[in-house]
């Protein structure tokens, strides 16, 4: 019919407008957050760009809905407006009967929004995890980028560094095997944990380093070292990889004896390159058809909430249409800020009904969504009606 046609192109290109521009607003963020970690090494940029558009997916749910109710919003606002709706209702087109080419736009939406939430929801979630895991289980000379300090710090139980020198030339007239741990392969001493902080002016596409600057704390001992020049070679393994300096200065400060400086010749660090730690329960990261049956109470919440995103899209396309009513000269965008209101409450409301799940306060998330019910039923009844009739009574 020409008047469902007219009205779906009405109100489609706003849903899509705002939908996009949230969308642009979330990568600018999303973005944002992980050119920090880039920016520190933790990240290299494919891995951004992945990542980025991983949590785009994952919005997605959230976007659309938003989209279609602030689309509804404008399109039927300036429908109203324009006094095309006084107009359709003239010729006997009912509030009732605008909104099946609502619905028909909604309704597939909501299916859309189901898959999402469903099956790319936790996929997303658990790539996104995983690839949080490596980067942060990644080498610690694989992340430093030149001309900035890198700070790193390993838990005793981790530190075993198999470090080595020749041409040892110590400032106490001692020699010295091995600076760091004082001998090959053994666990740093004291059970303390190590602070270690990296600088490379230049790094060069072969690996060739130019003045390497590392500063090691292990409790209350400081082992400086220093170098024009170095190396880094990937070891047999790819469990490890190996920081070759050339003509190294080493100055040491411990805890129970005298400092000394050295200068090796040729000074080499053995890096291990940490294994990604087991990611544990990830409510997000399940596949849906592992929640149905959970005993886990996030594993509930997060179920109970992935059901709830379709509803949700068509409870907000069902209160846009009375909520956009307007006066003639009230303007279009009268009623925008309320409609806000109504979304961050129940919103809002979802997010505690999630936390209480989660601590098993409620068993239940449903009782925002039948809040937000509630309010679509008292927009739709006929209130003026209600006033006529309870004045007659009245009398």
């Amino acid at each position: 019919m020409i008047i469902d046609r007219h009205l779906v192109r009405q109100v489609a290109m706003p849903s899509f407008v705002v939908a996009a521009v949230l969308s642009i607003i979330f990568v600018g963020y999303s973005l944002s957050r992980f050119l920090v970690q880039a920016d520190a090494g933790l990240l290299n940029t494919g891995e951004v760009i992945r990542l980025t558009l991983l949590k785009v997916l994952i919005a997605m749910e959230v976007l659309l809905p938003i989209g279609l109710y602030f689309g509804l919003m404008l399109g039927l606002g300036k429908l109203h407006s324009d006094s095309e709706i006084v107009a359709m209702q003239a010729g006997g087109v009912s509030e009732i009967r605008i909104l099946r080419p609502i619905l028909a736009l909604a309704i597939p939406l909501a299916l859309v929004i189901a898959a999402l939430s469903m099956y790319v929801r936790p996929w997303a979630f658990a790539h996104t995890y995983a690839m949080l895991s490596v980067a942060e289980a990644s080498s610690d000379i694989d992340r430093i980028k030149a001309g900035q300090f890198y700070l790193t710090r390993t838990a005793a139980s981790d530190l075993v560094d198999a470090t080595s020198g020749s041409g040892v030339h110590g400032g106490n007239g001692e020699s010295v095997g091995s600076i760091e741990s004082g001998e090959s392969g053994r666990s740093l001493a004291g059970g303390e944990d190590r602070e270690r902080a990296i600088f490379i002016e230049k790094i060069s596409p072969d690996q060739a380093l130019e003045e390497v600057f590392i500063r090691t704390r292990t409790g209350a001992e400081l082992q400086i070292t220093s170098s024009r020049t170095g190396v880094l070679i990937d070891g047999p393994e790819t469990d490890y990889q190996t920081l070759e300096l050339d003509n190294a200065r080493i100055f040491k400060r411990v805890e129970d004896g005298p400092d000394f400086y050295a200068r090796i010749e040729h000074f080499s660090i053995r890096v291990d390159n940490a294994q990604p730690e087991p990611l544990g329960y990830k409510a997000k990261s399940v596949p849906s058809s592992e929640l149905v049956a959970s005993a886990n109470p996030k594993g509930r919440a997060e179920y109970q909430w992935r059901i709830s995103t379709p509803i949700t899209t068509l409870l907000l396309a069902l209160l846009a249409v009375p909520l956009s009513r307007n006066r003639p000269r009230q303007g279009r965008y009268a009623k925008l800020l309320l409609a806000f209101v109504i979304y961050a409450a129940y919103y809002n409301l979802v997010g505690i009904s999630r936390t209480w799940v989660e601590q098993q306060a409620t068993s239940s998330i449903w009782w925002a969504p039948l809040i937000l019910a509630l309010v679509v039923v008292l927009f739709y009844l006929p209130w003026h009606r209600l006033g006529i009739v309870s004045g007659r009574t009245a009398k």
